[in-house]
């Protein structure tokens, strides 16, 4: 049996649940489909010892429409207030609240570590001149066909191993995939110690998604566990096949939104114009692996105070304590650690053995925390957030645009990407679909 609808989306992670939400007051037929077991795609959270851990996404961004939809549905947030930047290498953890002692600690050559000092500080002189109240201004728009490997040329080895980990960890993509504008954002950032963008929700990124869910239209389904196999034309509507053997159920839709990660679009969508395949391509998504570690610092200051840890020749490239400078009552703090570089490893949410090799290389850069530790969660992602290049800012006018009456809509065809992106492009497209319906009506 044919089900008809008004819209169809594909995936319920930020952009699907959110364009149902922007949608809610129209009254219409939506039918939103997601192949997983739970909806909010990589903001997926979890409990560990005792409190709710981010397992993908970390933080809401000022400025966007995440914020704006956090303090709309009422989601308790609070400041994301580095007060140190940390760097480990070569057995050498050192944190501090300025670049110069950090680096002194480093066991690197005098010209390796005078060579990056004057890039960091660099780096922090340029994040206060492009970036104004926590947001970046338009001045940065000079720095979007730049990447950060142009900037690393001339930077003794070392130095250099040390800031490409900083990439890896802050933003999934690579010092020559990332640009210059977005290393503002992802690594600058912490280099000088901003207060003011990002904000730690109190129950997790995936608070957020479970409240659109629950604040969508009356006449809006949520389905979990059907996959999407292809989106086709038929007639003066789009058909959407989806289901697994015998349960294959057929939706048809005046519109359809999908949202999934880009490399996935093609293999849906099927014989798309060559100017979208070719905009797909450049929209760049790697996988990533990240591992979360609760451990019992008490007595153990310093740790308290760690916010973000470049980490050169570990299994992950950073570790990123979300909520510096504040000691749970139960004296545990929850480190994760980004591994960007590991890609996407299948099974490691239930392999012992390799969680454990991960919490060796963790303890490796905070040998104080041995036997300190009181619980662990990985989680590993095929495709991650989609890399802030230069070439993928320069394919978003094709990404974006719509195929007759298929929308594509993700942190892929936004300008910031990651969550924050993806909740901008349901606003997006819902815009573009409320007009177009109004007229029809």
């Amino acid at each position: 049996m044919n089900e008809l609808h008004d819209v169809v989306v594909v995936g319920a992670g930020p952009a699907g649940l959110a364009l149902a939400y922007d949608l809610r007051d129209l009254d219409l037929d939506i039918q939103v489909l997601e192949a997983g077991d739970d909806i909010g795609g990589r903001t997926r959270s979890v409990h560990l010892a005792g409190a709710t851990v981010n397992t993908g996404a970390m933080f809401i961004y000022r400025g966007t429409r995440a914020e704006a939809l956090a303090k709309e549905l009422g989601q308790e947030t609070v400041p994301f207030h580095p007060a140190t930047y940390g760097v480990h290498i070569d057995g050498v953890t050192s944190v501090a609240g300025s670049t110069s002692e950090v680096v002194e600690h480093l066991p690197l050559a005098p010209e390796s570590r005078d060579a990056l000092v004057d890039f960091m500080e660099g780096l922090a002189r340029e994040y206060r001149a492009n970036v104004s109240g926590g947001n970046i201004t338009d001045q940065a728009a000079a720095l979007e066909h730049e990447t950060v490997a142009a900037r690393l040329e001339g930077l003794p080895g070392p130095a250099r191993s040390i800031i490409e980990s900083a990439v890896r960890g802050g933003s999934v993509g690579e010092a020559a995939q990332l640009s210059a504008k977005y290393a503002l954002r992802y690594l600058a950032s912490y280099i000088a110690h901003e207060r003011d963008n990002r904000l730690y929700p109190v129950n997790g990124m995936q608070a957020l998604p479970r409240a659109l869910a629950a604040n969508v239209g009356a006449r809006t389904s949520i389905a979990t566990g059907i996959r999407v196999h292809v989106v086709r034309e038929r007639g003066d509507l789009l058909e959407v096949t989806a289901g697994d053997g015998e349960h294959q159920r057929v939706f048809l839709a005046r519109h359809v939104v999908v949202t999934v990660p880009a490399p996935q679009v093609a293999g849906i969508c099927g014989a798309l114009p060559g100017w979208k395949n070719q905009a797909l391509q450049a929209a760049e998504t790697p996988g990533s692996t990240t591992l979360t570690i609760a451990a019992n610092v008490e007595g153990l200051p310093k740790f308290v105070d760690w916010s973000f840890i470049s980490t050169v020749g570990k299994k992950f490239d950073a570790i990123i304590n979300p909520q510096p400078g504040v000691l749970p009552g139960d004296g545990i703090v929850r480190f994760t650690c980004y591994g960007n570089s590991a890609g996407f490893i299948p099974g490691i949410e239930s392999d012992g053995q390799q969680i454990q090799q991960w919490i060796e290389d963790f303890l490796e850069v905070a040998p104080e925390l041995q036997d300190r530790i009181v619980g662990s969660v990985a989680a590993t992602w095929e495709h991650c957030f989609s890399v802030l290049s230069p070439n993928r800012n320069d394919a978003l006018p094709d990404l974006q645009r719509s195929i007759g009456n298929l929308h594509f809509a993700g942190d892929y065809t936004s300008e910031t990407a990651g969550s924050h992106g993806a909740y901008g492009e349901a606003r997006r497209v819902a815009q573009v679909l409320r007009a177009d319906l109004l007229a029809m009506a």
